[in-house]
This record gives structure tokens, C-alpha cells and sequence, in this order.
């Protein structure tokens, strides 16, 4: 049976001090986790401004002048793909998937690794 040495788990990895080293190319899965959540909720904005108008349309007919029925089914589209691609998918799977999934298994985090 092979066992960890304990130097190999206490040695010292190399952790980026400036944000971009942080934020965009880091590998740890709960920074990871946290893009994708913003990312998905910035998306999410697009679509609730895009339901908004909709609702706008059905409440007040011929009160936006840009809303002809082409565009209105266009609008519901969008929005249909946008909830169900980046908030279904995005947030839920890649997420919160990412977040849990491997404390759920045990796996070391960043902040275990110092």
C-alpha cells in the first residue's frame, strides 16, 4: 500500500499575488466557481432587461416603438435561451458544481495547501 509522505503534502506551492494572476488564470475550482457564477448572473440581467420589455409590450401595446412582432418573438428567443444556456447550465452545473463537487469528495483546496 503506498502512503503520502509528509513533506510532499507540506511542500510549498506557488500562489499569485496579483489579481489577474488570481482572478483570470487561476485553477483553483472555487475561483473557478465563482466566474462562472458572475458570469451567469451578468447574463441573467440581459435576459430579466429583455423580460422586462416584454412585459412592458404586453402591459402597454405600441408604447415602445422598436417593439414590432418580429422583434417581440425575437425577444422571447433570447431570453428563452439565455435562462435556460447560462442560468440552468452555467450557474447551476458549472457553479456550483464546481464549488462543491470537490469538497464533496475530499478533494485539497487552495487554502489547505499552505
Amino acid at each position: 500500500m503506498a502512503y503520502a509522505t509528509l513533506a510532499e503534502d507540506l511542500k510549498e506551492l506557488h500562489h499569485p499575488k496579483t489579481w489577474v494572476g488570481k482572478y483570470v488564470w487561476s485553477q483553483d475550482h472555487k475561483v473557478i466557481a465563482v466566474q462562472y457564477m458572475i458570469t451567469a448572473i451578468a447574463i441573467g440581467m440581459v435576459a430579466l432587461v429583455l423580460s422586462d420589455l416584454m412585459r412592458m409590450q404586453i402591459g402597454f401595446p405600441g408604447s415602445l416603438g422598436f417593439m414590432t412582432p418580429e422583434k417581440y418573438y425575437q425577444f422571447i428567443t433570447i431570453h428563452g435561451m439565455i435562462m435556460v444556456i447560462y442560468l440552468l447550465t452555467a450557474l447551476l452545473l458549472g457553479g456550483f458544481g464546481n464549488f462543491l463537487i470537490p469538497l464533496m469528495l475530499g478533494a485539497r483546496t487552495w487554502s489547505s495547501r499552505s
